[in-house]
């Protein structure tokens, strides 16, 4: 290896090592702040931008519970999403977690076996015992903690109004006034996920609904 090519590689991994350290720097800084917005930007008590790193992480599933729990511990998917180069989560859910008293007080045990996920179940008994026994919106908000505590950001993401999958012109989901889609109980729901999270330092934005779409969009009620 000539020495032109040293001078090379050794400059690659003073950059490589600056870039890390940038990241991390601005990881840490992002977490230690209040955001709030500036014209188009994000910034933070300095007036300094900060740039939102977000994966998606989808708990708005018909058991709802967040998935992946029986693949890994939530610490080890939260520290991979940091591994990862992401600085925040965008975390989904379902209006009916925060207005269905009924769906949100299950366990997680008791949603996964009246889905038939018996597979699932013990798998989160191996990876995240102590999820088993949490109500849906107490799991929900343990991911969130956890989350925090590897100082990644959280954005709530309402996805669907009615559990399942998303989407599709027909689920009921789409728009104002659908079969699952009550504004009313949307807005209620959006109020109850911003007074429980209120005091919880990582979660910095909300999703208001995902995907707008369906045969009964109109101007008139997008304007409204």
């Amino acid at each position: 290896m000539g020495p032109s090519l040293l001078r090379r590689v050794a400059l690659c991994v003073v950059l490589a090592c600056a870039c890390q350290f940038y990241h991390d720097r601005e990881h840490r800084r992002a977490m230690a702040v209040t955001l709030s917005t500036s014209s188009r930007w994000i910034v933070d008590e300095a007036g300094r931008r900060v740039k939102l790193a977000c994966v998606n992480w989808p708990s708005h599933l018909e058991p709802v519970v967040t998935e992946g729990l029986g693949r890994q511990p939530v610490d080890v998917i939260s520290k991979k999403v940091v591994a990862m180069g992401f600085n925040c989560v965008r975390l989904t859910y379902p209006i009916a977690l925060a207005t269905n008293a009924s769906l949100s007080s299950l366990t997680v045990l008791q949603s996964l076996r009246a889905h038939g996920l018996a597979e699932t179940v013990a798998a989160v008994e191996v990876n995240n015992l102590g999820f088993l026994d949490l109500t849906l919106v107490d799991a929900f908000r343990a991911v969130v903690d956890k989350l925090g505590e590897n100082d990644v950001m959280v954005i709530l993401d309402n996805h669907v109004s009615k559990p399942g999958w998303c989407c599709s012109d027909d689920d009921g989901n789409g728009f104002f006034g659908d079969q699952y889609f009550d504004p009313d109980v949307w807005v209620q729901g959006l109020s109850n996920m911003a007074t429980l999270f209120a005091d919880v330092p990582n979660v910095v934005g909300m999703s208001l609904r995902n995907e707008l779409r369906g045969p009964r969009q109109n101007t008139e009620d997008w304007y409204r």
